[in-house]
């Protein structure tokens, strides 16, 4: 792999280049600019895998560091044909500030961002990360070798509104993450337990529904190879069985319009055929491990963000029925009893995302969909606890993450 790292700071970039030289890069093959220039003459010249860029930069040798000066790079790469492009471009900086400056400039054009820093090792986990994905590609084309996972977990959402928001909230130091000729706007992150550091992606569909959520769930699979992948959110509960705010874990789940329409004197009849899918056996005995430790359900509900219900915060684990349609009719829910007594909930997209696990080439992903109940989907139907529930549901991915991964 050739890397050039693009840094005025000669102790940063001794440490970076012990980080890639750890991950497994010939330190033969890592090349060190120190202004814009000299980056752009490297580029003109060789042909690189990586290339990690700082915000700030010198123009030339000599100059003081720009705000932004990272930017003129890319811009130069955008713009003039004789620079040969990274195929990856990571932009590695220190000044959280400048980031909040420039940020959307950058992630426009960047695969990732990592911010560094000299009291913490995340960025270390970060980048070797960042290497160990750009080697396992090469050597397997997105690890389709069947045995190869590229990330340890990923959690998509239905919207990149009040659930996704949800999800970024939450302590997984979450960085951008954009990919070669792919629209999906990727998160990157970790979680923590002990001394091991696991990698997590996340992304939201760009519509509701089964459809768009098998799409996006087939594509984080192919791209990324999780070992888990799980979906967060929000739900409609049933009545009477669970309560606003709640947590449901799927299992089973299916496609409530899966069936056959036939004709019974001469007025159609609907005759459900449900193909149902289980979440995993161990996988279930850690949720169930932490949804019955009360202790730690308090605290999430007291983290949680959103107007928080009266009742306490119970997890149930149960059957749970997608359908194409939003349902805001008690009678349409109470016909689902039909496919399954148990029924705890409905949504628009856990069949699509077992679907997608079970359907994909190895190595498999479990999954694994957790939501919480926002209503009753019922004509009563408001938004009061929309952001309570996507809140607890992240929340509750994230505890249980530290435990499963």
């Amino acid at each position: 792999m050739k890397v050039v790292v693009v840094d005025d700071d000669s102790i940063k970039y001794g440490r970076v280049s012990n980080v890639l030289i750890r991950a497994g890069v010939d330190g033969r093959d890592i090349a060190h600019a120190v202004c814009v220039s000299e980056a752009l003459d490297l580029l003109r010249e060789r042909n690189f895998d990586l290339m990690l860029l700082d915000v700030n930069l010198p123009r030339r040798l000599g100059d003081m560091p720009t705000r932004g000066g990272g930017l003129e790079v890319l811009r130069e790469l955008s713009r003039d044909e004789r620079y040969r492009r990274p195929y990856y471009i990571v932009g590695l900086t220190a000044y959280e500030d400048v980031i909040g400056e420039f940020g959307n400039a950058f992630e426009d054009q960047l695969w990732s961002l990592v911010h560094y820093s000299e009291g913490s090792d995340r960025w270390i986990a970060q980048l070797t990360q960042r290497v160990e994905y750009i080697r396992a590609t090469e050597k397997s084309q997105n690890f389709s070798d069947g045995v190869t996972y590229g990330v340890d977990l990923a959690v998509i959402c239905a919207l990149e509104g009040v659930e996704f928001e949800a999800l970024k909230r939450q302590d997984f130091d979450w960085q951008p993450l954009r990919l070669p000729h792919d629209d999906t706007r990727y998160i990157s992150g970790a979680v923590s337990r002990g001394t091991e550091t696991f990698s997590v992606i996340g992304a939201a569909a760009s519509r509701m529904g089964m459809p768009a959520s098998a799409v996006l769930a087939s594509k984080v699979v192919h791209q990324f190879r999780p070992r888990v992948i799980a979906m967060v959110g929000i739900c409609a509960g049933r009545v009477g069985k669970v309560n606003l705010g709640d947590i449901l874990v799927a299992n089973p789940t299916w496609d409530w319009g899966s069936g056959k329409i036939a004709s019974e004197n001469d007025q159609p009849i609907f005759m459900p055929s449900p193909h149902q899918l289980d979440l995993d056996t161990d996988l279930r005995a850690v949720l169930k491990d932490v949804a019955e430790d009360y202790a730690i359900l308090g605290a999430l509900k007291h983290g949680a963000s959103g107007k928080k219900p009266a009742t306490e915060l119970t997890v149930h684990f149960g059957p749970l029925a997608s359908g194409a349609a939003v349902v805001t009719h008690r009678g349409t829910f109470d016909e689902l009893l039909n496919q399954h007594r148990g029924l705890l909930g409905i949504d628009m997209e856990a069949y699509a995302l077992f679907s997608a696990a079970v359907g994909s080439g190895k190595p498999r992903p479990l999954a694994l969909w957790v939501k919480a109940v926002s209503d009753f989907a019922d004509k009563d139907k408001v938004d009061d606890y929309q952001e309570y529930a996507a809140s607890i549901s992240a929340s509750f991915i994230l505890e249980t993450a530290k435990r499963f991964l």
